[in-house]
């Protein structure tokens, strides 16, 4: 995991400043489930595969480990960095 990941694409500081998204993150320092974060945030557990697929299309989560349990696999993510600084270029004319 790194200590600081910057953020210098637009489309993704859109991603990685929505609430729900920013909550999820800060979440997963640790390795964790949807079902586990579902508990946690206290969002139905689709809503948040909903939400992780879309922070893990962007880089700002990764794979940890997958679990079988007989028919289903888990998969457990973890951030990829411990924290987050969005780059002025990444703002446009907002900076």
């Amino acid at each position: 995991m790194l200590d600081i990941q910057v953020i210098d694409d637009p489309a993704a500081a859109t991603v990685a400043l929505e609430p729900i998204r920013s909550r999820l993150l800060s979440e997963l320092s640790a390795p964790a489930s949807a079902a586990t974060l579902a508990a946690r945030v206290g969002i139905t557990r689709q809503k948040v595969n909903y939400h992780l697929n879309s922070l893990e299309a962007h880089g700002f989560v990764r794979l940890a480990e997958e679990r079988k349990w007989g028919g289903i696999t888990e998969r457990l993510l973890v951030a990829s960095a411990a924290s987050y600084v969005v780059s002025p270029s990444a703002m446009g004319q907002v900076a």
